[in-house]
């Protein structure tokens, strides 16, 4: 527990030490970007801590290192300044701590036998990963915002499985990227639709249908072979092996 809440503590400060970089420091990205940006690290470093920590899922503990990678690439776009080194440091302890040997007792080396497919993972990652995506490449103004702020809310929607959750994956959200990227322009909102095609593309699969729709709903009733219950439900039922009254 110690090593992941090391790791933990490690990325919430580096993601910390990014945002006041952005916020202060040169580059050339502009404030509606710097909100974009933000906001999709801090929202996809809370949702691999929290996965790594709780359900020690492989995924998050991949979401926590895309982070990091995230983060390289503002090291890349901002100009070295005392707080650069800062936050350079506390990335690179941070990858070192998620990435290390030492979590492998503590996450998943497998996935869980009754955790979402991986498919089902992937369309809300994509939706937490465009906001960081358009406002990197240059997304700017309200078109940008409004596809940014959606692939959020969108997220959000599809993890609670709220109604219309698979039509707002499938249709909504990948029609608001494409016409919300052709009003952005070159070359951000090509990044838009590329991510609203990807999220419906992959939310059109089956294993997302049963993510969100199980094949069995809580309190229903699923008949079994008399052979494969326990003989005290048998007896209970006064039934014998072959299903039929005594």
């Amino acid at each position: 527990m110690t090593s992941v809440a090391t790791a933990a503590i490690l990325l919430l400060v580096s993601t910390s030490a990014w945002t006041v970089v952005l916020a202060a420091g040169e580059h050339r990205l502009s404030p509606t970007a710097r909100i974009l940006v933000a906001a999709s690290v801090w929202v996809a470093t809370v949702t691999a801590l929290t996965g790594m920590m709780i359900s020690r899922s492989r995924w998050a503990r991949r979401l926590a290192l895309t982070v990091a990678a995230s983060q390289g690439i503002l090291a890349l776009i901002t100009e070295i300044a005392p707080w650069w080194w800062a936050a350079a440091a506390l990335t690179a302890a941070a990858a070192v701590a998620v990435g290390g040997p030492w979590l492998n007792g503590y996450v998943r080396a497998l996935p869980a036998a009754a955790g979402p497919p991986a498919r089902a993972v992937i369309v809300p990652l994509l939706l937490v990963g465009a906001p960081f995506a358009i406002g990197i490449s240059g997304g700017d103004d309200t078109a940008a915002a409004v596809v940014a702020g959606t692939a959020l809310a969108t997220a959000f929607w599809f993890i609670r499985t709220l109604p219309g959750a698979l039509l707002v994956v499938r249709l909504i959200w990948p029609l608001v990227a494409l016409v919300g990227g052709w009003l952005i322009g070159w070359p951000s909102g090509a990044v838009a639709a590329a991510i609203g095609v990807a999220v419906s593309a992959v939310a059109w699969d089956a294993s997302v249908t049963r993510a969100v729709v199980p094949l069995v709903q809580p309190g229903s009733v699923v008949p079994i072979p008399p052979e494969l219950a326990p003989r005290e439900v048998l007896d209970a039922a006064d039934v014998d092996e072959r299903g039929k009254r005594r």
